[in-house]
């Protein structure tokens, strides 16, 4: 008995202990459903606070955008209301994660990022931003800060779906009994029933109460919740049915849940075997891992887009499906948004850069000028806040000295000009103004066209210096008023000197002729009409064959080698009449276009002239004979006379009284003087310039050979010489020789008796508008050669005289000589195109200075 009694102690004890290994298990179960379902509720709770604190965001971010984009300030008010929830949202997910330290730290980076967010909408919504880069610079701040508060939220959504999924696997590990063990155990169980049946009544009832719990929540959830029962077909899943939806489907499929419990998910749901749910449920299922993702769904003619987490649970899967319709459309137009304004940002650089560029490269002047504004809002004066860099190369002002300059310390005309009116008048009249100014700096005098154009409270405006144009301007009108003149002078002319001028028409004959030549024919302006058949009454009838001949070569070849030709006037006088024509294209006909002019008095001067080239020619034929008798037949008789002076001053001299020798002396010296004359006389007759003497001549081998004929005459009047390298020039050598002969003799005759002697030869190359002397320059460049003495000089008012025949300025008793010498230089000189001067001061020498041309 007592083995049994101890038997039955043990079964006793043991099956107490069954009992209550089995009510522990059992409690332990329930509990975890309790926790499970709390921490369900839990969950469900933080991620519905977390995705209405999210939209809430992204209603703010929305608004902030909407009313930059539409230009909308009504929102603010809306944007603190928002604010204000977002604010107790965060609040109530700070409590509900409070002894979450993951979620905590996760809340502590999103109230950073949340203030940053308040920050940057109150920036954006303030009043003093007109900036659109800094505008943009802040919705582009707005779009990151909402992305990375998305990521935030990511984070801690994953991690209440990972701390549910942890109690879901140790809830699922608490499940596992040996099914053997419970029916064994159960046995035992249903000795302690009664001992238990209270315990698990009052447990059920708080099931009941967690579940009815558990049911309000999922019902007042704004998620869909569902779980699904996989349905089999040779060991391959092929359908779900709907083993428990909330409400919230009947919003969206419009059908209650009651019809849709037990139904399959290809009769309910037909969509989600298209866009990749079902296959995900399977997964899930299968694999048992958590699946996460986005779909579109359309259901009743209507777009939705779905969150969904789909988790393992028992022996199907439960679906949490999120509406993300709204806050994907706003992502949505975050992102466009976002990407519009980076689209505009780099617009906004690239029309910086392209407007740097032609800041850069244009010729104009740009500025802009803030208008500075007294306590009673009138413009006062003006700050200069921008300027491109054409202005330093136009005005010479710098940049760094302009910016932020008030206009009146600048530029204090624009204040006595009307310059400042203007300004102020396309400020406050909103409209463009163009003007003239004039800019005076540093004794420069520009001018400059200006178009001034509002901007804010400023005005930009843009300068174009038409210093040059003004100029020309001024040069046009005097121009005009010449041309104007001139054609009056040019009408006066043709009065005076008998032109007139026409425009013949080839194709129809038709003429147009000037007032003059009217009055050339006799008759007075537009008298008659003028035709080249009707002009041809008035042409001389032994030159009508010359004008037809005109009139035929000027139509074919737009031009004729006959001008000339007689014609009969109105009052029957015969008339000389020259003309010159061109063809040219008039109006889009042929015509020719020229000038005539009455040279009657022209032919009758020629014929003059022919006459009187004929005395001429007779002339010098009697000049020529002139020379012979100079050369020949005066010559003689000197000889002679100075042949019988010689014997008598070798034979009888001695027998003359003293007064017979002087007038014997007298008489030898007038025979050599006049002997010399008719030499000299001869050579300046003989000099003239003819193609084939002229050759190119080296002065330097010219003087040197005068300075060997010289040389005796150089040695005893002890003169020192000076010579400077000479040209090579086209000249008649032997002239050359006479020229410089003459000039250094004359030099060495009018030495000075107090100083040495000296003569400077030089030379120099001038361009012809370098030469002062007047005289007629036709080549572009001339040497001058200089001969420079110190000697006794002469006064400068005989400068001229000198140059003349016979001409001198000393008695012969004082200095020896002809008068002949320079009028010989002078021609020779002229008779090379050039030009000869002389310079002097009495007492300090002479300068001759002779011009070839180079």
């Amino acid at each position: 008995m007592v083995k049994s009694y101890k038997i039955f102690i043990v079964l006793i004890i043991l099956a107490i202990s069954v009992l209550t290994y089995l009510g522990s298990n059992s409690y332990k179960q329930i509990r975890g459903l309790e926790k499970t379902a709390e921490m369900v509720m839990h969950r469900l709770r933080v991620e519905t606070e977390i995705n209405t604190l999210f939209s809430q965001y992204g209603m703010m971010s929305a608004q902030t955008f909407e009313s930059k984009l539409l230009n909308n300030s009504t929102q603010n008010q809306t944007l603190n209301t928002e604010k204000e929830n977002a604010l107790n949202t965060f609040k109530q997910l700070s409590l509900l994660t409070k002894n979450n330290s993951e979620q905590q730290q996760q809340l502590k980076k999103l109230s950073v990022l949340q203030d940053d967010f308040y920050k940057t909408i109150q920036q954006l919504n303030s009043k003093t931003i007109n900036d659109t880069y800094k505008e943009n610079a802040l919705l582009y701040k707005i779009a990151t800060l909402i992305d990375e508060m998305n990521g935030i939220k990511l984070h801690m959504l994953t991690y209440e779906d990972s701390l549910l999924t942890k109690r879901q696997a140790q809830f699922s590990e608490s499940r596992r009994l040996n099914p053997i063990i419970t029916l064994f155990l159960g046995m035992f169980a249903l000795l302690v029933c009664l001992i238990s049946f209270w315990q698990i009544n009052k447990q059920r009832r708080v099931n009941n109460k967690t579940t009815a719990f558990l049911e309000s929540v999922l019902k007042n959830t704004e998620n869909v919740v569902s779980y699904y029962i996989p349905i089999t077909t040779n060991n391959e899943i092929v359908d779900f049915k709907i083993a428990y939806v909330n409400e919230n489907i009947e919003s969206i499929l419009e059908i209650s849940t009651t019809h849709l419990k037990n139904k399959l998910l290809s009769e309910a749901m037909p969509i989600l075997f298209e866009n990749g749910v079902f296959e995900a449920f399977v997964t899930c299922y299968e694999t048992g891992h958590q699946q996460s993702f986005e779909k579109d769904n359309n259901f009743n003619e209507q777009h939705f887009r779905f969150k969904t987490n789909v988790v393992k649970l028992n022996d199907g899967v439960l679906a949490t499906a999120t509406d993300i319709t709204e806050e994907y459309a706003i992502n949505k137009n975050l992102v466009t948004t976002k990407n519009q304004l980076e689209t505009q940002n780099l617009a906004l650089l690239d029309n910086r850069a392209f407007l740097s560029n032609i800041f850069k490269s244009t010729s104009n002047i740009v500025m802009y000028f803030k208008s500075i504004r007294n306590n009673h809002g009138k413009i006062i004066d003006f700050e200069t806040l921008f300027t491109n860099d054409t202005i330093t190369d136009t005005t010479g002002d710098i940049l760094a000295e302009i910016k932020h300059k008030k206009a009146s310390e600048l530029y204090p005309a624009f204040f006595e000009n009307g310059v400042f009116e203007k300004m102020v008048t396309c400020i406050e009249e909103s409209r463009q103004i163009e003007y003239e100014t004039q800019y005076q700096k540093n004794g420069k005098n520009m001018w400059f066209n200006a178009t001034a154009i509002k901007l804010n409270d400023g005005v930009t405006i843009t300068s174009r210096d038409i210093t040059l144009e003004k100029s020309r301007a001024e040069k046009l009108n005097v121009l005009n008023g010449e041309l104007e003149i001139q054609n009056s002078i040019f009408k006066d002319a043709e009065n005076v000197a008998d032109i007139g001028s026409y425009i013949w028409y080839l194709d129809t004959g038709s003429a147009i002729i000037s007032d003059n030549f009217y009055r050339i024919l006799g008759y007075t302006p537009n008298e008659f009409e003028v035709t080249f058949n009707s002009y041809r009454e008035f042409v001389h009838p032994d030159d009508l064959e010359r004008y037809n001949q005109l009139g035929e070569e000027t139509v074919e070849n737009g031009k004729s080698n006959i001008h000339t030709y007689r014609i009969i006037t109105k009052h029957g006088d015969v008339k000389h009449i020259f003309v010159n024509g061109r063809k040219v294209v008039k109006e889009g006909r042929e015509a020719s276009v020229g000038v005539v002019q009455d040279i009657t008095n022209r032919v009758k001067t020629e014929e003059k002239l022919r006459t009187r080239n004929l005395e001429l020619k007779r002339s010098n034929a009697e000049l020529e004979s002139f020379n012979r008798v100079a050369s020949h037949d005066l010559q003689e008789p000197m000889r002679k006379i100075q042949m019988f002076v010689s014997r008598l001053s070798e034979g009888e001299l001695d027998k003359l009284s003293e007064k017979g020798r002087m007038y014997f002396n007298k008489i030898d010296s007038s025979a050599n003087r006049m002997q010399t004359l008719i030499k000299y006389l001869l050579a300046y007759s003989r000099i003239n310039r003819t193609k084939k003497d002229i050759v190119k001549t080296d002065l330097n081998d010219t003087l040197e050979k005068v300075l060997d004929d010289l040389d005796e005459r150089i040695e005893t009047s002890d003169v020192e010489m000076t010579i400077n390298t000479l040209p090579v020039i086209k000249a008649i050598p032997f002239q050359m020789e006479q020229l410089f002969t003459n000039l250094i003799s004359n030099a060495i005759k009018y030495r000075s008796t107090t100083v040495t002697p000296k003569i400077l030869i030089d030379c120099k190359k001038l361009s012809r508008n370098k030469i002062t002397e007047v005289f007629d320059k036709k080549r572009k460049h001339y040497y001058k050669i200089t001969i420079i003495d110190n000697g006794i000089g002469f006064e400068q008012q005989n400068a001229e005289k000198i140059f003349g025949l016979f001409e001198r300025l000393h008695q012969k008793e004082e200095y020896s000589g002809t008068g002949i010498g320079l009028a010989i230089c002078k021609k020779i000189v002229l008779n090379h195109k050039g030009h000869i001067v002389a310079k002097s001061t009495p007492g300090k020498g002479a300068s001759f200075c002779l011009y070839f041309p180079a």
